[in-house]
C-alpha cells in the first residue's frame, strides 16, 4: 500500500478496527493497561448517540482517527516538536501540516469507503460535532488515566455521556466492539463488501 497515494479499494473497516484496537491513547503513558484508539472511537460515537445525535453523526466520529490504521498515531505534543525542530533547525514548521495533509487524504478516501461524506464537505455543525466530542472525549479519557490533576491541562467541558465508565477493555473486546459499531453505523452489508474490495485490490498487486 503506497501511502502516499490513498485509495479507497484498499480501505478495510475490519481492519482498521483490529489496527486502532492496538494503538493506544496518549502514547500508553498512564498505569495500567492500554487504553486504544478503537475504544475512543467507539465510546465517543456512543456519546454522540447518547446526546442525541443521528446515526450518521456518530458514524463522523467513528471514522474520525481512521488515518491511524494506514499512518499510524503522532501524538499533538510530538507534532508540534517536530514542527519547533523544524522550524528552529531549517526555517520551515510546516510538519504539523504535512501531517494534518496526510491524515486529509487518507480521510477522504476512507469515508468515501463508507459512503459518508469527508471532512472537507462537512457541515459547520458536523465539523463542530466531531471536534467538540473528540476533545471532550480526550478531557475525560486523561482524567480517567491519569488522574483528576490532568483537568488542569485542558479547558473545562462537559463530560460525554459514555455508556459506561472510561476504562480499558483491552485490544480483542476493543476490536469487536469498534466492527460492531461499523456494522450499526455503516451498514453490515457495507462493512463486508469493503472487505472483499480491499482483499482484491491487494491481491492485484
Amino acid at each position: 500500500m503506497d501511502l502516499g497515494r490513498p485509495d479507497q479499494t484498499f480501505v478495510c473497516f475490519l481492519e482498521i478496527g483490529n489496527t486502532l484496537s492496538k494503538i493506544a491513547r496518549f502514547n500508553g503513558r498512564y498505569p495500567g493497561p492500554a487504553y486504544s484508539d478503537a475504544q475512543h472511537c467507539v465510546m465517543g460515537a456512543q456519546a454522540v448517540l447518547n446526546e442525541g445525535g443521528t446515526n450518521a453523526d456518530a458514524a463522523l466520529f467513528l471514522l474520525h482517527d481512521a488515518h491511524e490504521w494506514a499512518l499510524g498515531d503522532t501524538p499533538r505534543p510530538a507534532a508540534n516538536l517536530y514542527d519547533g525542530v523544524a522550524r528552529d533547525i531549517y526555517g520551515d514548521d510546516h510538519v504539523a501540516d504535512s501531517i494534518c495533509a496526510s491524515k486529509a487524504a487518507w480521510d477522504e478516501e476512507i469515508y468515501a469507503a463508507a459512503g459518508l461524506p469527508g471532512p472537507e464537505a462537512w457541515t459547520k455543525r458536523q465539523r463542530a460535532m466531531v471536534k467538540g466530542m473528540d476533545d471532550r472525549m480526550c478531557r475525560a479519557e486523561a482524567i480517567a488515566l491519569f488522574g483528576p490533576r490532568a483537568a488542569e491541562q485542558f479547558p473545562k467541558s462537559t463530560t460525554p455521556k459514555t455508556t459506561g465508565a472510561i476504562r480499558s477493555w483491552g485490544a480483542m473486546k476493543a476490536e469487536e466492539e469498534f466492527r460492531k459499531m461499523a456494522y450499526r453505523l455503516i451498514g453490515e452489508d457495507r462493512v463486508l463488501e469493503q472487505a472483499g474490495i480491499a482483499a482484491a485490490a491487494r491481491a492485484l498487486r
